[in-house]
Order: structure tokens, then C-alpha cells, then sequence
């Protein structure tokens, strides 16, 4: 039944792309990232937590544009975006010791998102998602200043995301973007670690 459901939808989205007119895009986009307080597991090591600074994001974005009707559209595009943060704290058995070094992170992503166009004031707001795959890599990690080993795993990843946009011109639209990334829980020597991420991204497009 649910491979019917899923062929059925595939053949209508791709009858609907063949009948809508598409417009190529590419656009870059940076803001503020914060990685949420990630638990940690370690055989060794019983209810350790790790906290981070507010970081960075850079990125870009390439699809088409999929026009439904006047005032909808969907976006179907590959994304990649860097992610950097510090280490701030770890919490191990309710004591704080200081932290530093830092985790990166590059997610490449296949995104889907709706876009409602609010008449002719070139205002669109969305909604969205995407899947996709994350490298994670921590870098120098200390605790109290004993220095730990480096790791990094390469993990599923997804996300969700709205925003609005607005056209500056026919071709050109800036963006104001929330996303939320989780991913499975990447494996850094033994020690399993969250990673969940807010991310607030101002962004611009250009569509051919």
C-alpha cells in the first residue's frame, strides 16, 4: 500500500513538473548558529553534557523554482552549509568545568519549500524541509584544560525551516531564514553526542 502511495505521488510530482514553468536559482546565505546542549554517552562517563557559544553559518543553495500558480510556488534545490561553534562548558556528574576547542560541521541537504507570494507587495512567506547528510568534526577539545582527542563522523541528518522572502527585482530576492537541523547522534571515538542546531540566515537568490 505504501509504495502504491509513494509511486502515485512520484508520478504526479513529476506530471506536475513537466506542466510547471521553472525558473534556475542560486543564492548564498550566512547568519548566527546555536547548537543546542548536547548529552553526551560514554561508557566511562555518566551524565556528561557539553554546552556551546553561539556560532556561525555560510552556505549556498542551487534548484528550480516551480511555479503553480500566481501566488504559490515550490522550490526544489541542494544545499550546502558550514556550520562553526565553541565549546563553551561540560557538565559532568552537576560540576561545571570550562571547555574549549571547537565543532564544525557541513551539511549537504535536499530541500523542498513552499513559497506563498502575498500579491503584488513581492513579500513571500515559507515553509519547508530537507534531508540529507552531516559531517561533524570536533577540533582541539580541553576540559579543564586537559586536552582530549579530535573526532569526527559523517551522520543522517534533517531539517525544517520557514522564512519570508522578498523580491528586490524580477530576478533578485533577499531572505530572512530559520532552520533547525538535527541529526543522528555522531560517534566520536566511543562517545555518542547530540547535535541539534537553530540557525537564523539572511540569504539572497538570483533566479534566471
Amino acid at each position: 500500500m505504501y509504495k502504491s502511495i509513494l509511486i502515485l505521488a512520484a508520478i504526479g510530482f513529476l506530471g506536475f513538473i513537466g506542466t510547471a514553468h521553472a525558473q534556475f536559482y542560486f543564492g548564498v546565505h550566512g547568519g548566527a548558529n546555536v547548537v543546542q546542549d548536547s548529552d553526551l554517552e560514554d561508557p566511562l562517563v555518566a551524565g556528561a553534557e557539553a554546552s556551546f557559544d553561539t556560532g556561525f553559518a555560510v552556505g549556498g543553495v542551487g534548484g528550480y523554482r516551480f511555479g503553480v500558480n500566481d501566488s504559490l510556488s515550490i522550490d526544489v534545490e541542494g544545499e550546502i552549509t558550514y556550520r562553526d561553534n565553541a565549546l563553551d562548558e561540560f557538565e559532568i556528574g552537576g560540576a561545571d568545568f570550562d571547555a574549549s576547542g571547537d565543532v564544525y560541521s557541513l551539511a549537504l541537504m535536499a530541500n523542498a519549500w513552499v513559497n506563498w507570494e502575498i500579491g503584488d507587495s513581492g513579500f513571500a512567506p515559507y515553509i519547508g524541509g530537507g534531508l540529507g547528510a552531516v559531517f561533524v568534526d570536533i577540533d582541539d577539545p580541553e576540559i579543564a584544560g586537559i586536552a582530549l582527542e579530535d573526532g569526527d563522523d559523517t551522520v543522517f541528518g534533517g531539517q525544517v525551516g520557514a522564512g519570508l522572502g522578498y523580491s528586490l527585482t524580477e530576478h533578485v530576492a533577499v531572505s530572512l531564514d530559520y532552520r533547525f537541523l538535527i541529526t543522528d547522534d555522531p560517534d566520536f571515538d566511543g562517545t555518542d553526542a547530540e547535535y541539534q542546531n537553530h540557525t537564523v540566515l539572511l540569504g539572497v537568490r538570483y533566479l534566471f
